[in-house]
């Protein structure tokens, strides 16, 4: 049963996480010979200040998915405008 995990900044949407789930399973499926119901796929998220490089966060350089920079009425989140 393989079980694959993805650590991502969030602001994905979950049209995007579905098909990657749907696309990793079936290139799972094709390259390890197993039946789609045996792949497992867990998606964790994170938040800009979550994840970091140099001592920096996402939310400081503006490194979050575009999605996840869009508030209610595409109004960019606080942590977004100060970066």
């Amino acid at each position: 049963m393989p079980i694959i995990q993805f650590n991502l900044l969030e602001g994905r949407t979950v049209e995007q996480k579905r098909a990657l789930a749907r696309r990793v399973t079936e290139t799972v499926v094709e390259v390890l010979g197993v039946k789609p119901e045996n792949v497992r796929i867990l998606i964790h998220e994170m938040g800009g200040e979550d994840f970091s490089v140099g001592g920096v966060t996402a939310s400081q350089n503006g490194k979050m998915p575009a999605a996840s920079l869009n508030g209610v009425n595409g109004q960019l989140h606080r942590e977004a405008k100060a970066s």
